[in-house]
């Protein structure tokens, strides 16, 4: 048993431990602040603005970090497409790139610290300018493949400020197929055997402005092949349903067939509806969509190679709707 004396001592003691655990803590509070974790937060930029705009670029930039701003890294970004970035603490300007002309962009930055803290954002907005500017170069075509009713080619993109271009694929002076954006290769079908052609491409920027034509390159397809007399396998898993909406409206796919001369991708396949033909793909199983009529419909498909051989017909029905 402690005496009363012994008691009144022990208060003592643990009362003047707290004074002094008390008094530790409010000097770490006065020197470190209230909060460890707003002290890593990163300051925002300041002054984000544009500097330089053309038809498919904007610059930005924003003043260089305070000193003992710690240590972050800047995350830039925008709506409309563009494409992000992370900086380290030591940029003060991006350009972005890829962008369209006459077309408004948002653009915005923030800092953030490897623990997640972030800071507050800046943004600015911008329109980028017209496109007035002409290719100057025509694309160079190459000649990859020669079929008897094909041919595989490609292309340079023309010199210009633009980094986005469709084309045009002449054939024998008139226009044979036009590409998407920035594809650069196609194969040209529907080609006669054991015959010359005359090939040009030329681009169009997203300004309207179109290139010189290439210069013509000419290709003499291959005769059929006289030793295929067989035709490829009939497509298997066809199948086709409606899309329960209250149209006409089908999807259909198919596995596709192999021939024992030619490859896949050089296989045809005529699409019929109730008869008729609706599509023709080259080298795919589909999807396609295509339209029928209310009730029962009938759908086939046929392949056939390069020779002209057809298979039998893949055929099912769908019930719309």
């Amino acid at each position: 048993m402690f005496t009363v004396e012994q008691n009144n001592r022990a208060r003592l003691f643990i009362s003047s431990f707290g004074v002094h655990i008390a008094a530790t803590a409010l000097l770490l509070v006065m020197l470190l602040g209230p909060s460890t974790a707003s002290a890593r937060r990163p300051p925002t930029p300041e002054n984000f603005r544009v500097t330089a705009r053309t038809a498919y670029t904007v610059s930005v930039a924003w003043n260089p970090a305070r000193p003992n701003s710690g240590n972050f890294n800047y995350y830039l970004s925008g709506a409309y497409g563009v494409t992000p970035v992370v900086l380290p603490n030591t940029a003060t300007s991006h350009t972005f790139t890829l962008l369209h002309p006459a077309n408004q962009y948002w653009f915005f930055i923030y800092a953030r610290e490897a623990g997640g803290q972030a800071s507050g954002q800046a943004s600015v907005t911008t329109t980028t300018l017209l496109d007035t500017t002409t290719p100057t170069t025509p694309p160079v075509v190459s000649v990859n493949e020669v079929g008897s009713n094909y041919a595989g080619i490609s292309w340079t993109a023309p010199q210009d400020d633009s980094p986005f271009f469709t084309y045009e694929i002449w054939v024998n002076g008139n226009v044979h197929a036009t590409t998407g954006r920035n594809i650069t290769s196609t194969v040209l079908r529907f080609l006669s055997p054991n015959t010359g052609y005359s090939i040009t491409v030329r681009g169009r920027d997203e300004g309207n402005h179109w290139s010189p034509f290439s210069n013509p390159v000419s290709i003499t397809t291959l005769p059929p092949n006289p030793n295929d007399h067989t035709p490829p396998t009939t497509p298997t898993n066809l199948s086709a349903y409606g899309f329960g909406d209250g149209s006409t409206e089908m999807q259909i796919q198919w596995t596709q067939s192999t021939d024992n001369f030619d490859a896949q991708a050089n296989i045809r396949y005529d699409v019929y509806v109730n008869g008729n033909l609706e599509d023709i793909r080259f080298g795919s199983g589909g999807p396609i969509v295509a339209y029928g009529e209310f009730g029962q419909n009938t759908v086939q498909v046929v392949a056939s190679d390069t020779a002209g051989n057809a298979s039998a017909p893949a055929t099912t029905t769908v019930l719309l709707p």
